[in-house]
């Protein structure tokens, strides 16, 4: 199965980073990440102490690289040092710099107050730092002490919002052991949210979402429209023709001929509805300017 494959590379880059962890101790180790690719592998490693990791004139990376591929079957390791992004909020690096700070001799108290300091200048929305163990001196009894500032959640689904690390040193005193946890800045809580703010924000993102698409129809449409006028009309274009006129037709000899016998008959009938009129009709006929033939 492909779930298989993913699981072993996480399992490898699990005992790679302990590996490191172990050899690398002085250095501050902090990550590692492992980039495989057909020609080579690429670990990414990130410490405190980078000049630790290099040796002089590059004897540790090339110590390293020979034991990555002896003992993790990796091809061709090539070993970069990574740079870390923020140091004043990374739970591992703050944690580390702690434990380092204790193990040099460092007073307790001192020691937190100056990471607390730190991941509060670097705009942390709270933290807190638990150590238990022999903190008071030689000889005094072990003790838990906490040290907090800002607004954290322990308990539910939002704990997990949280970022937590923890680390046990072992100063001269005794055994210590330190649980730290961070609120990121970017970090919200549900019951941080201002619901009615986060409504008006929404309304006003969608009613200028609705208005850049609008412009955008408008603009395409004003291109089709220049892009229609900027056509060239085509050459070939087919013309209309006019229509040609019917010649009219020619009257024929047969139809002149029964128009003037119908004028004849016309002029025949006449004369003898005239003829058949009294003589009193004739008289008012003549008189009234008509013609009697």
């Amino acid at each position: 199965m492909k779930e298989n494959v993913f699981v072993k590379d996480k399992l490898k880059k699990i005992a790679i980073s302990q590996h490191l962890q172990k050899k690398l101790k002085p250095a501050g180790f902090i990550d590692v990440d492992i980039i495989k690719s057909p020609i080579s592998t690429r670990v990414i490693i990130y410490a405190l102490k980078p000049g630790f990791v290099i040796g002089k004139s590059g004897y540790n990376i090339k110590a390293l690289t020979d034991d990555l591929e002896q003992n993790f079957g990796l091809n061709k390791v090539h070993i970069e040092i990574g740079e870390l992004p923020n140091k004043d909020l990374d739970p591992r690096v703050i944690i580390e710099n702690l434990a380092s700070d204790i193990n040099r001799g460092v007073a307790w108290k001192s020691a937190v107050n100056r990471a607390m300091q730190q991941m509060k200048s670097a705009g942390a929305v709270g933290a807190e730092i638990v150590a238990k163990g022999n903190t008071a001196g030689k000889g005094q009894r072990k003790r838990s002490s906490r040290y907090a500032f800002g607004y954290l959640k322990k308990a539910g689904a939002q704990k997990d919002l949280v970022s937590f690390e923890k680390q046990t040193t072992f100063p001269g005193l005794g055994t210590i052991g330190i649980r730290l946890r961070i609120v990121q800045p970017e970090t919200v809580f549900s019951d941080k949210i201002d619901v009615a703010e986060l409504a008006h924000r929404y309304k006003l993102a969608k009613e200028q979402k609705t208005q850049e698409e609008r412009t955008q129809e408008i603009e395409t449409q004003e291109k089709e429209l220049e892009e229609k006028k900027s056509e060239p009309e085509p050459k070939d274009k087919p013309t209309r023709q006019p229509k040609e006129k019917k010649p009219a037709k020619e009257a024929t000899a047969t139809e002149t001929k029964s128009k003037e016998q119908k004028k004849q008959a016309k002029k025949v009938q006449q004369k003898t509805e005239l003829m058949e009129l009294p003589e009193e009709a004739l008289t008012t006929v003549d008189n009234m300017g008509g013609v009697i033939l």
